[in-house]
């Protein structure tokens, strides 16, 4: 299977904006940001394979800080063996067209209930955005680029399993906004 096509193709379906322009000019690049208030750093999680097929070697992540986490130090679905954690070289210039995943797509998250994918808002977020409620300002493609690029993503075993545990946490811990 030509993962790195699917992650292209997911990238350029999911490569529209929140809102007009660059929505992190707009709230101080909330979501970016890489301290909370309480000083601790935050990172982000890749999806299978993004990192080394997407990421690596371009330049957006601090490479001298990209950890590996696996099964034997952190919980993760049956499946899933390693997941890289990365930090991004400079939240305020951002290369927008290198975005991953979790840039791309928030605030919204890939939920799979009863064999059907739809998008959903986690209620308890890191990063609160402030444009959860003005949906009205929102771009009517983003939904659209977004779900179109994860049914691409979920070709991929490893994504799939980790959407549909991920899921499943969700709707046990109530964690779930439905649009």
């Amino acid at each position: 299977m030509d993962y790195k096509g699917i992650f292209e193709r997911a990238y350029r379906f999911m490569d529209v904006n929140l809102t007009e322009g660059n929505c992190g000019e707009s709230c101080g690049y909330h979501c970016c940001r890489n301290i909370d208030e309480s000083g601790k750093i935050f990172g982000l999680y890749f999806l299978p394979f993004e990192y080394e097929l997407m990421q690596k070697g371009k330049g957006l992540i601090d490479e001298s800080r990209t950890e590996v986490h696996t099964k034997i130090a952190y919980e993760m679905p049956k499946g899933v063996r390693k997941l890289y954690y990365g930090f991004c070289k400079d939240n305020k210039n951002c290369i927008r067209e290198l975005r991953p995943i979790q840039c791309r797509t928030y605030p919204l998250v890939p939920h799979l209930e009863s064999g059907v994918l739809s998008l959903v808002i986690e209620k308890n977020q890191e990063h609160q955005c402030p444009l959860i409620q003005k949906r009205e300002l929102w771009n009517t493609e983003f939904e659209v680029g977004i779900l179109n690029g994860w049914k691409e993503l979920l070709q991929i075993s490893q994504i799939k399993v980790m959407i549909e545990y991920e899921s499943e946490e969700r709707i046990k811990k109530e964690n779930i906004q439905y649009l």
